[in-house]
């Protein structure tokens, strides 16, 4: 006998699912990468801006379905005269099971279950922590988020006419009209190509200074790899930047500037609060991300970049400066007072690090956050006390602060920790931007119809 909710062929014997998350997981079709958990709160699947989890098939309506956890079961509801199958079946309401397919328009979702029968998943367990660290930052939810599909571009081999023109962006010739512009989650790849490439010349320093032992080669070695991680990852927030509105000339530009005039005020701010005095290495949390978020001024009033993935890549470029000019100073330091493997040692583990935080990452952050505030208005000072900016730019300050806080944990599990949290509020960041410009799509569509 059919259960009394459902036409999706369930049985009223069926066994109840399990008592963790019911995870939907679009395995084909336009939407597919995204996932999102069914909770007790309804959640909303549609094109809409209002919805939950927003679709980018073109057959999806802009309210098409419902989801809801019930006690131990997840439902799903079409709204209004939406059409949902589950297993083949037209349904009107139907309970989820683990390893049932949905079909909502052209795209196909599976159902999985959030737990082990051991215990808590860790998929499960890291969307719980990625859900508490957005709402901290006061940004939404990932969803839709796959690490597999997003590089799966990486190792695709490409020429460098391909390369070329993909740095070809920027001007009004290069940049897509606002329709054209794909709002998923990107796919980028040629950072991992920047980064290949760094990482052979930076070898090929290391090995002639170890061969002939040539001071000559110093210089050389020092700036290749203070710059080559912060260069690749910020080439990744090139990628992100889907609007494909700002030009590589730009973007040096803001490297070598707001990286030198950031560094410039941090030392001014060092000097004239003496917080160190007090606050010891700690105290760069708070002067150094006030100095870089400074040096955002240079772009933060021309209105051409409206978007907030533009501030992101603006915040990553003065970040790599930033981090590259002091990476640099670090390792001539560390170079004349205790000799070449040791400025080779701080090298290499700055570049490491800076993958998982640093200056780039936390200063894209803060970016983002000033360029969902201003939008498309002139910036003013008011802007700062919003809370949506002010939230993540605390949040900066804080990651900064542990990163130099006087204690470690065995294993980096220190700056892994933060890595993390840096790179989720990142990518929650991205996500908001996505979101701004599929709306952006839709009020003009509404406007041409």
């Amino acid at each position: 006998m059919a259960h009394p909710d459902s036409q999706s062929g369930a049985s009223a014997s069926d066994p109840p699912p399990s008592q963790g998350t019911i995870l939907l997981i679009c395995i084909a079709g336009p939407d597919r990468g995204k996932r999102f958990a069914i909770r007790t709160q309804p959640l909303l699947l549609g094109q809409s801006s209002q919805c939950d989890v927003l679709s980018d098939d073109p057959e999806v309506s802009a309210r098409h379905a419902r989801f809801w956890a019930d006690g131990l079961h997840a439902r799903c509801q079409p709204i209004e005269t939406a059409v949902v199958f589950v297993d083949g079946h037209r349904i009107q309401e139907a309970l989820l099971l683990p390893q049932q397919q949905i079909r909502i328009g052209r795209s196909t979702w599976q159902c999985g279950d959030g737990r082990a029968q051991t215990g808590m998943r860790f998929d499960g367990w890291l969307d719980d922590l990625s859900g508490r660290i957005s709402s901290v930052a006061g940004v939404e939810r990932i969803e839709g988020f796959s690490a597999r599909d997003m590089f799966s571009e990486v190792f695709r081999s490409r020429t460098d006419e391909e390369v070329e023109e993909y740095f070809t962006v920027g001007t009004p010739a290069t940049t897509p009209p606002l329709s054209q512009v794909e709002t998923n989650w990107p796919k980028p790849w040629v950072f991992f190509k920047t980064f290949t490439l760094s990482v052979m010349v930076y070898l090929a320093f290391v090995f002639a200074m170890k061969e002939f032992n040539n001071p000559k080669l110093i210089p050389g070695l020092i700036m290749t790899g203070a710059f080559l991680i912060p260069v690749s990852v910020l080439i990744f927030f090139f990628e992100m930047n889907v609007v494909r509105n700002v030009s590589l000339y730009q973007v040096v530009k803001l490297v070598l500037l707001g990286g030198v005039i950031s560094l410039v005020l941090s030392l001014f701010l060092f000097k004239w609060t003496d917080l160190s005095s007090w606050l010891g290495a700690m105290s760069a949390g708070i002067v150094e991300e006030i100095g870089k978020a400074a040096a955002l001024l240079l772009v933060v009033n021309n209105l051409k970049y409206r978007w907030t993935l533009n501030g992101l890549l603006f915040g990553a470029a003065v970040g790599t400066g930033f981090s590259a000019f002091e990476s640099a100073g670090y390792a001539l330091l560390s170079g004349l007072s205790y000799g070449q493997e040791a400025m080779l040692d701080i090298i290499t583990l700055r570049g490491l690090l800076s993958m998982l935080g640093l200056h780039v990452i936390w200063t894209s952050m803060v970016g983002a956050a000033l360029w969902r505030v201003r939008g498309a208005k002139s910036f003013s000072l008011e802007m700062v006390r919003e809370p949506r900016f002010m939230r993540v730019f605390l949040l900066a300050v804080g990651l900064h602060m542990i990163w130099n806080a006087p204690f470690t944990l065995p294993f980096y599990l220190k700056y892994l920790a933060l890595g993390f949290v840096a790179w989720v509020v990142n990518l929650g960041l991205i996500q908001v931007g996505l979101k701004e410009i599929r709306e952006a799509q839709q009020q003009e569509r509404a406007a041409r119809a």
